[in-house]
């Protein structure tokens, strides 16, 4: 696990530092963890530095706020878990802003600590049975099921459509699908899966994609796909 501590004051940080290192040998877990004096140094080094899994940010900073940063960096990433400590408990609501994993008051508590680095670890498991590895060429890629807008098949080839771009690789649909489950993702044609998460209307028309799509319906899949539509969003 990649942890950064950005944090103005050095013994706050050592303090934070040593508790993840006692959960990291408590719980047999490997974790790198990298510690930034203000916002712009951690910005300076995001540039270069592997994305981190989880950040711990100091809300009351010099010229950049911890609040600031995590806007910043939620422009970048929006799979890292955000964490703000401070000793001042009315900034808690303007932490839902930018997703905020949770708000801890300092002097930081280990158990509270412990209890979001296992809470952290447990979810970035989840997140990697929940995303599939695709191959293109010489490079494998991992893409977050959550991620894919729908699938398309174009003849021996499957292409995931994400909110920016297209993946196009190859691959037999019949052994590929296997990995997206009802009702979130449902047929809804010979040649498409559709995420439900992004999808507005259905009719037996078509199926409308993020307001702006419109996929086919074949008639043999319709009744599937508004069971799915009902289960998904009535659920």
């Amino acid at each position: 696990m990649r942890i950064a501590i950005c944090e103005d004051n050095r013994e706050h940080t050592e303090i934070l530092e040593e508790m993840i290192n006692r959960w990291a040998k408590k719980e047999d877990k490997q974790v790198v963890i990298g510690c930034y004096r203000s916002a712009e140094q951690f910005l300076f080094c995001m540039k270069d530095e592997p994305h981190y899994d989880l950040a711990f940010l100091d809300i009351q900073m010099a010229k950049i706020n911890g609040l600031q940063l995590a806007k910043m960096i939620r422009e970048e990433d929006r799979l890292i878990f955000l964490v703000f400590t401070t000793a001042l408990k009315n900034y808690a609501p303007k932490g839902y802003e930018v997703s905020a994993f949770r708000y801890l008051i300092k002097p930081l508590q280990e158990e509270e600590v412990f209890q979001t680095l296992t809470k952290t670890s447990r979810m970035m498991e989840e997140r990697k049975r929940d995303a599939v590895i695709v191959t293109q060429g010489d490079e494998s890629r991992r893409i977050f099921k959550d991620d894919i807008y729908y699938i398309e098949v174009d003849n021996h080839h499957i292409i995931l459509h994400l909110k920016e771009e297209a993946v196009r690789f190859k691959a037999k649909l019949k052994e590929f699908e296997t990995q997206f489950r009802e009702p979130q993702f449902c047929k809804c044609h010979r040649s498409y899966i559709v995420n439900l998460k992004y999808t507005g209307r259905i009719s037996r028309e078509g199926v409308e994609i993020d307001g702006k799509e419109i996929l086919p319906i074949s008639k043999s899949r319709w009744e599937a796909l508004n069971h799915c539509y009902m289960e998904y969003y009535m659920a």
